[in-house]
């Protein structure tokens, strides 16, 4: 069976001639080819491979980039096993016979590679030699083939990468993207198991690597161009490599360090990314059962291929995984459990009585978080915790024993990718935990679980459809509480019943958690909360009170995303009135720092983002909340099926809109409205067209009504037909300003303002 080699070169002569000798050396004749591919060498590198008559040369003029090299060498290959191999290697005895046993043991292995002396990823191991002759007899003693050393990854490193041909004509050539060269072997890898194939690394064959001869003469261009690759990356598939890709050693070790025994394990990941620190462990405890978490979607279907059962949602209420059948879960960034500590007892539910935990948190005593926050920087306080508060909420779980396991360094060294490489040691000998970044506690399931539970904690674990029958029958009390009898629907919002728009102006404005932003110029656009809006514009402030205040009423106990949350004064009443958790995303990060400055707490994540784009994985959330968002995109049905996508089946959108009817009267459907921030306007049917292809709509309300009457084009037309232009007193609609009224108690009569309750179709995508 024959082996290609491709060998990309690129000046540094001396390392080829080396390596080019060690392949003839240690590898059997008749076996291999070797493709020399020169990217524009310009010390002799071109000549000698010309005058070798074993080697099929390729020259490039100019520097190709190592992608383009490599698929440029992969279209002449013959052989039916493909080989990426680096210049600064030495191969050593057996090494390709040793890769070969593990590629070829199952129809199902894709690539496979070596573990070296230096390399990225947890490829490399110590070695004791000093010399060529000792490296040559260490290799000697290493290489033997053995299975129980073959260990699956998520990615191999292309300086020594083994293929089948059909896996790589499959997945195809290398993306040329990553221009001269970085993460194009991490790109390859995830298209090799999502083909449905998997990969090895084997611990049993080892070569040497100088590693990176060619770039690492100038470490700021190469740190440049790994950085540029990311974005690349990113670019491609929606996550960062360095952290979706990485594997957890400190979490790993610590699950090595409490289970002695080699026994199965059921383990299970928070952010488990692409499952990197799961494979490790499932290499180590072979027969684990391997779980995670993770919301993006693109990870977690990498993740998936791997072998791990992932769900994409961090609440444990929707994991099928039964209470007390973990033997550990392992949270790397566990801020959003701190703060919502119903979350974090229901997590520890799913251990078995004595089972470990281990959740790492941000460091707020960390001194550089000290000293920006001490300098009015804007700082996400949400994210940081300090130990004592962290292990609170952990022994208020259940759990027992807690201990400060490890804290990260931050000066430590970083490997070539930026992951820490020497950052982990023991918290009981830090010198001052203002120096410790991150810090891991641990514990154990205690034997019993606090009994009390918190209304929220009971929520997260009951049904949902229970869950949905107490926050209906608890609606239906309260409707008869009510001093006026309408009622539009099962769920009325509070200022239909109000009686007045004094009085549900009153309890908008009375939210004591609704801080002033007088530091913000109020533009006509996004909404603040200060002194000149509510005195200069009150009639936009209380249209935006009622409706906060009205959607407050269906949250509590769920997870909310406020799109677009401007200001973020609503995010923050969603979560006072008993939301699980909200995040409020709006398109400007400025606004963005001054809602987490002015409303951030714990529970409430504030993002950056645009909303016909959201980083969140299918059925992350239970309710949407949009007011006053549709009508600033350009495609408002994409932003409806944008909102279905990130909730659950059966989850809530309430959204609101200005009514073209009223506010752009004259204006056909394609033409501009008058204010200049909106892309458009909906008419009543326009919008409900577009909510119901993607939901039911459960009730209907308006804001603002307004007499047909009032119009001129309707007293016009009345008039041309010589009618009575005026209407009747007794039927003419009196205003009620911004207090909430049900479409079914009106006729002949237009809002100027649509707020719509929604419910994604059961089974909806």
């Amino acid at each position: 069976m024959l082996t290609s080699i491709i060998l990309v070169t690129y000046n540094k002569l001396e390392y080829t001639q080396q390596c080019i000798e060690s392949i003839r050396r240690h590898t059997t004749q008749g076996s291999f080819e070797i493709i020399a591919v020169d990217n524009g060498s310009s010390d002799g590198t071109q000549d000698w491979l010309e005058q070798q008559d074993d080697i099929r040369f390729i020259a490039n003029a100019d520097n190709a980039g190592f992608p383009r090299a490599c698929n440029q060498g992969l279209e002449q290959a013959v052989g039916e096993l493909l080989m990426l191999l680096n210049n600064d290697t030495l191969v050593t005895p057996r090494w390709l016979d040793g890769l070969k046993a593990a590629l070829l043991s199952d129809p199902a292995i894709g690539a496979v590679g070596p573990v070296t002396n230096a390399a990225s990823y947890l490829t490399s191991i110590p070695v004791p030699y000093q010399d060529g002759d000792a490296m040559e007899s260490f290799a000697e003693s290493f290489n033997h083939s053995d299975s129980s050393k073959w260990e699956e990854r998520l990615k191999l490193i292309g300086y020594c990468l083994l293929m089948k041909r059909e896996a790589y004509e499959k997945v195809g050539p290398l993306d040329e993207r990553f221009g001269i060269g970085n993460y194009e072997d991490d790109d390859l890898s995830l298209r090799i198991w999502l083909a449905g194939y998997r990969l090895l690394l084997c611990n049993d064959t080892f070569i040497h690597h100088y590693g990176s001869v060619s770039f690492g003469e100038n470490m700021k261009q190469f740190q440049e161009l790994l950085h540029v690759n990311s974005d690349q990356f990113m670019s491609i598939w929606g996550f960062r490599p360095a952290l979706a890709l990485n594997i957890r050693t400190d979490l790993l070790g610590m699950v090595e360090g409490e289970f002695k025994q080699k026994n199965p394990l059921r383990v299970m990941e928070i952010g488990c990314g692409c499952g990197g620190t799961l494979l490790a462990i499932k290499y180590r405890f072979p027969g684990s059962e391997l779980y995670g978490a993770e919301r993006n979607e693109a990870a977690a279907r990498i993740a998936g291929a791997v072998g791990i059962t992932v769900f994409r949602s961090g609440r444990p209420n929707e994991w099928s995984i039964p209470d007390g059948t973990l033997d550990m879960v392992l949270i790397g960034d566990a801020h959003a459990y701190a703060a919502l500590p119903q979350l974090m007892a229901a997590v520890t539910r799913k251990l078995r009585v004595g089972g470990w935990i281990a959740a790492g948190y941000a460091n707020r005593q960390f001194y550089r978080y000290s000293n920006r926050i001490a300098e009015g920087e804007a700082v996400d306080a949400s994210l940081l915790h300090t130990m004592n508060e962290a292990a609170a909420v952990m022994a208020g779980a259940g759990i027992g024993g807690l201990r400060p396991a490890l804290a990260l360094e931050p000066e430590a060294e970083r490997d070539q990718e930026g992951i820490m490489t020497a950052a982990l040691r023991d918290i009981e000998t830090s010198d001052n935990e203002r120096m410790a970044s991150y810090f891991v506690l641990m514990g154990r399931r205690t034997t019993s679980i606090p009994a009390k539970q918190t209304r929220d904690e009971e929520a997260a674990e009951r049904p949902e459809q229970e869950e949905q029958e107490e926050q209906e029958e608890q609606e239906e009390q309260e409707e008869q509480e009510q001093t006026e009898t309408k009622s539009e629907s099962a769920v009325v919002p509070p200022a239909t019943a109000a009686g007045s728009r004094e009085s549900s102006q009153q309890e908008a404005s009375s939210d004591a958690a609704i801080k002033e932003q007088n530091d913000i110029a109020f533009t006509g656009e996004r909404l603040v909360v200060n002194a000149e809006v509510k005195t200069q514009f009150r009639d936009v402030y209380d249209e935006h009170m009622v409706r906060y205040t009205a959607a407050a009423r269906y949250v509590s106990s769920l997870h909310v995303l406020d799109a677009a949350c401007g200001a973020g004064y609503g995010s923050r009443m969603l979560l006072e009135s008993g939301a699980a958790s909200v995040i409020g995303i709006d398109i400007d990060v400025e606004t963005i720092r001054a809602a987490q400055r002015d409303y951030g707490k714990p529970g409430i994540v504030y993002m950056q983002g645009d909303v016909l784009r959201l980083p969140f994985a299918d059925g992350t959330f239970d309710a949407v909340v949009s007011f006053e968002t549709i009508e600033h995109v350009e495609d408002g049905y994409a932003w409806v099926r944008e909102s279905a996508r990130v909730l659950r089946s059966g989850g809530l959108l309430i959204v609101s809109t200005p009514n073209r009817e009223v506010t752009n009267a004259s204006n056909y459907w394609e033409e501009a409205p008058f204010n200049p921030h909106h892309q458009f306007e909906y008419s009543i049917g326009e919008l409900l067209g577009d909510l119901l292809r993607e939901y039911t709509i459960e009730a209907l309300y308006g804001q603002n009504w307004i007499d047909d009457s009032q119009f001129a084009a309707m007293r016009w037309l009345r008039d041309t037909n010589q009618m009575t232009v005026d209407r009747d007193e007794q039927y003419r609609i009196s205003s009620a300003g911004s207090e909430l009224q049900p479409f079914h108690q009106f006729r002949s009569g237009k809002p100027m303002y649509i707020v719509a309750i929604c419910r994604k179709r059961q089974g909806g995508a």
